[in-house]
């Protein structure tokens, strides 16, 4: 969804791989976390950020 943000806080560790697009992550302390297609990335249960897309956006993920 091109344009959507929205608080971002998995309730248990999200690993995903982008497979299309691009977004941005930007925590409560202004860190900005670039997330773009071809990435894997993960994040703890209980990480917090604002969950920014700027091209339609496509992932694989898996929460465990």
């Amino acid at each position: 969804m091109e344009g959507a943000e929205f608080p971002y806080k998995p309730a248990a560790t999200d690993t995903f791989h982008v497979i299309e697009g691009e977004a941005e992550l930007e925590t409560p302390d202004g860190e900005k976390i670039e997330i773009v297609a071809g990435g894997i990335y993960s994040f703890p249960a209980g990480f917090t950020a604002t969950w920014r897309t700027r091209s339609p956006f496509m992932k694989f993920f898996v929460v465990a």
